[in-house]
């Protein structure tokens, strides 16, 4: 259970960042668009190019479209952006059904307030959270990282919080400044 959280929150952290509130279809479309045409192209580019999209958009294609598709268990996400790759957000969890079945009650709904930065390098990210809250409960990333390791004793690859993982298709690199998201490609 924590593990499948801790890969949800990664995901939707690590795609990057927004702002809440209003959510448009047209806004989800234009990052889905752009995401889909990039994915789809046969020959790479001679020169690095960028498209740059607002927090509002990137949180309209979380909740619109991606949690849709990859991260059902997750039924809301905000991500705030800062210079310098940094994030605030918070995201909500519900794990139900026979899948979860095993999961405790009271871990089934789960808010996470988090704040951190994430970096890129040679078409990976990760995210480094500085700061985590979860159902109000403040954790050392740290620590919860060592009990998420600790808790994949019969794992044949331990996990971490803190792992890279690959971009989506056709990303290089991944920036951003206040309020807005920049993809290199």
């Amino acid at each position: 259970m924590i593990k499948q959280l801790i890969r949800s929150l990664l995901l939707l952290v690590l795609a990057t960042a927004a702002l809440a509130g209003d959510f448009s279809l047209e806004k989800a479309r234009r990052i889905d668009g752009f995401l889909t045409r990039i994915a789809a192209r046969h020959q790479p580019a001679l020169f690095l190019k960028k498209a740059a999209f607002s927090e509002s958009e990137l949180n309209s294609y979380l909740n619109l479209v991606y949690i849709r598709k990859y991260a059902p268990e997750v039924s809301f996400i905000e991500l705030r952006l800062k210079d310098k790759n940094r994030v605030d957000g918070s995201l909500k969890v519900k794990l139900a059904g026979e899948k979860y079945s095993a999961v405790p009650q009271f871990l089934r709904d789960t808010e996470v307030r988090f704040s951190g930065k994430f970096e890129c390098s040679n078409y990976h990210m990760r995210f480094a959270f500085s700061e985590l809250v979860i159902n109000g409960s403040r954790f050392s990333p740290d620590v919860l990282d060592e009990a998420y390791g600790a808790a994949q004793f019969n794992a044949k690859v331990r996990r971490s919080i803190f792992d890279w993982f690959t971009l989506l298709p056709g990303l290089k690199n991944v920036q951003s400044s206040e309020k807005t998201i920049i993809f290199y490609y």
